[in-house]
């Protein structure tokens, strides 16, 4: 089965404003998509879907979604077409199947969306 992977990516206007933010001693959600990100590596994708920060960065044959996470980080990279930049899938992001049903991994296996 084909799934998809979406991913939070900081463009490098948005990591200046972070920088920025650091370096003025900020409130952290003083740069929403530095908040939103924050969150989804808690696994709480809310804000970053409420914001439509999220990027579909990859398609990945696989059998279940405990598959597509160990494809999205040890390979094959044969099962991978990788449509943007990709990091290792992790907390905070979101696959979804060929129904549209959507999962955020979590610190344990996955929820629903």
């Amino acid at each position: 089965m084909k799934y998809s992977l979406y991913q939070i990516q900081l463009t490098e206007d948005v990591i200046a404003r972070i920088r920025t933010s650091v370096r003025e001693k900020q409130p952290r959600d003083s740069v929403p998509e530095f908040e939103a990100k924050m969150q989804a590596m808690l696994g709480k994708p809310k804000l970053g879907l409420e914001l439509n920060l999220y990027t579909k960065v990859a398609e990945i044959e696989a059998e279940d979604l405990d598959d597509v996470f160990d494809i999205g980080n040890i390979g094959p990279e044969s099962n991978i077409i990788r449509l943007g930049p990709m990091h290792s899938i992790s907390v905070g992001d979101i696959i979804e199947n060929t129904k549209g049903e959507r999962v955020v991994v979590s610190s344990f296996g996955f929820d629903p969306i």
